[in-house]
């Protein structure tokens, strides 16, 4: 009964059962034997993805569902739970069991669960020497898949779980566990000695690439985190800026700490900022589902960080330039932080926190989305301006105000030098203009470069600019722009393919809600054909993967379901998102 009702859902017809191996109990008298159970889950997927007819959940997707119902320390899992899991993780099967170890037998027995019914679909159970483990696997392995009809596709895959024996088992489950707990170091660490000592252990040799990216990865976060160096610094600017009343009245040198603690409030507010956005593109980086509240907090608190700043630093300025001779001499911006303060400032990653020009910072942030925490430039999206349209007119009327200040110094000094502040303001109001799709206002901007400072040595370069811009010369981002344009008149595949190159300054503008976005106007331009079906294939693939790169796992899903609908290669799917894992693709 059991082989035939299962040979039903293997039929070519049918979608493949999707399997999910939980953990297997600990029965032996070894509570050390407890992580056991995350080697035997690793060695079981690995085994059974080498046979047709079923879908195997990956083991860090069982590992975040029981995160998240607070179970990953349960030693063990009743029936009840085992179908409520598999009920999340969206498997029709569980496969549990357990593993009990008397001296040096080792007895290994398993359960298939039919999560909809909560009733059992096979059993199967194997004894031996402890240190045939990996023989042990892979007859219960084969016993249970002989019992749902599947047929074996892949004999090397098989190898892959191979493990030498049962102690190398217990050290590389250590390692995985260690992974688990976020001990990201320490498990590349225990990985990397478990594949020294047993070289030919393949799954733990791949497990350790693994964690090596893993680590890679987390020690470059580990640099954007809120650590007690970035902590501590926020508080010390909190406490030198509780004096702005008095900051008239401070002598030189105080003044120029308090600056610098303006500097440093910035840095640690950008630094926050971070928790609340992505981080697996560096330089571009979007606000976490749900947390897009408090990554709108945090920018406002630090555009009005910046305001402050720049009032500031005019009453310091106006306070402490001197006139000698007719010639004004500014005041000092060098560095007046207490050593113990700078050590603190070279933890955090802060970078350098001199006083310099805060206009710029804010113009950039506010109209384009960039940012600075000392450790790197990257662009949030969207940008405040996008989201606040009175930020964004502030910011243009900020803008016009400082270009005509300088302007005015410009004119009054008569030197070459006071060409650039003007300039870089014209060509950030350009460079605005032109991500909002204003093309004929940025155009008008690098016009004022060439009509106001026609011998200037950047004329050439707004020249070239205005040149691009109308057609006269070749701009890549400008092709791909109009590739996107025709793509949605003729339909064509390559027109299609080019086109999505355009998507990026989308994102920069509008989020994620920039895929919808692009996909809405294929959608409505054009209808999937023969002709041009893998294009809507890779338009949806590539959607799928810039939701899954941001961190919204569900959108990518949702993309990766009309890919295959499309004619999308599955398999291809599933090589993809394997480079994505924190995001599974759907179940096919």
């Amino acid at each position: 009964m059991l082989a035939h009702t299962l040979a039903l859902l293997l039929t070519a017809t049918a979608p493949k059962p999707v399997i999910s191996v939980l953990y297997f109990e600990n029965n032996s008298a070894s509570p050390e034997l407890d992580v056991m159970r995350k080697g035997l889950a690793d060695m079981m997927v690995t085994d059974l993805v080498a046979w047709d007819g079923v879908t195997v959940v990956e083991r860090n997707r069982l590992e975040a569902v029981l995160t998240e119902l607070k179970l990953q320390q349960s030693k063990k899992l009743d029936a009840a739970t085992a179908v409520k899991v598999g009920k999340l993780i969206g498997a029709q099967y569980t496969l549990t069991g357990s593993m009990a170890l008397q001296a040096n037998q080792l007895r290994l027995d398993a359960r298939l669960t039919h999560v909809q019914t909560a009733t059992t679909a096979a059993t199967a159970s194997t004894t031996g020497e402890k240190d045939r483990i990996f023989d042990l696997e892979q007859e219960l392995v084969l016993k249970l898949t002989s019992a749902i009809d599947a047929k074996l596709t892949d004999a090397a895959a098989r190898k892959k779980s191979k493990v030498p024996d049962f102690d190398a088992l217990l050290a590389y489950s250590r390692a995985v566990d260690l992974s688990d707990q976020g001990k990201v170091d320490e498990a590349q660490a225990a990985m990397q000695a478990l594949v020294s000592k047993s070289p030919t252990f393949l799954m733990a040799r791949e497990r350790k690439t693994e964690l090596l990216a893993k680590l890679k990865e987390f020690e470059q976060r580990r640099k954007e985190l809120t650590t007690d160096s970035v902590l501590q610094l926020g508080k010390l600017a909190d406490e030198a800026l509780a004096q702005a009343a008095k900051l008239d009245t401070l002598d030189e040198k105080a003044q120029r700490r308090y600056l610098q603690m303006r500097v440093i409030k910035g840095r640690f507010l950008i630094r926050v900022l971070k928790q609340s956005l992505t981080t697996r593109r560096e330089h571009l980086r979007l606000p976490l589902k749900g947390r897009e509240a408090q990554a709108l907090g945090t920018m406002r608190a630090w555009v009005d960080n910046q305001r402050r700043f720049i009032d500031e630093l005019e009453r310091y300025t106006r306070q402490r330039t001197q006139v000698f001779n007719g010639v004004a001499s500014p005041p000092s911006t060098s560095d007046a932080l207490e050593p113990e303060v700078v050590e603190k400032v070279r933890d955090a990653h802060f970078g350098d926190v001199s006083i310099g020009d805060p206009l710029f910072p804010l113009l950039d942030f506010v109209l384009q989305g960039r940012a600075d925490d000392g450790n790197g430039a990257f662009f949030v999206a969207p940008a405040l301006g996008d989201l606040d349209p009175k930020e964004q007119k502030g910011a243009f009327e900020l803008l016009d105000r400082q270009f005509e200040v300088e302007l005015a110094a410009y004119r009054r000094d008569a030197a070459r030098a006071r060409e650039y502040p003007a300039i870089r303001l014209l060509d950030l109001e350009a460079d605005a203009l032109l991500r909002l799709d204003r093309d004929e206002d940025a155009i008008a901007a690098l016009q004022k470069i060439l009509d106001t400072f026609p011998s200037s040595s950047q004329a050439p370069r707004a020249e070239s600019r205005i040149k691009r811009l109308l057609g006269a010369e070749h701009d890549h981002q400008r092709s791909r722009q109009e590739r996107w344009a025709k793509a949605l008149t003729t339909c064509d595949d390559m027109d299609i393919r080019v086109g999505m190159e355009t998507l990026e300054r989308k994102l920069r503008r509008f989020g994620l809600a920039a895929l919808a976005l692009q996909a809405a106007e294929l959608e409505k331009a054009c209808q999937p054909t023969p002709k041009n079906r893998s294009a809507f294939a890779y338009a949806y693939q590539h959607f799928a993967l810039e939701a899954a790169a941001h961190e919204d796992c569900d959108a990518s899903r949702g993309w990766w379901s009309k890919y295959t609908a499309v004619g999308g290669s599955v398999g291809d799917m599933l090589a993809w998102a394997k480079n994505q894992p924190w995001c599974e693709a759907p179940h096919q």
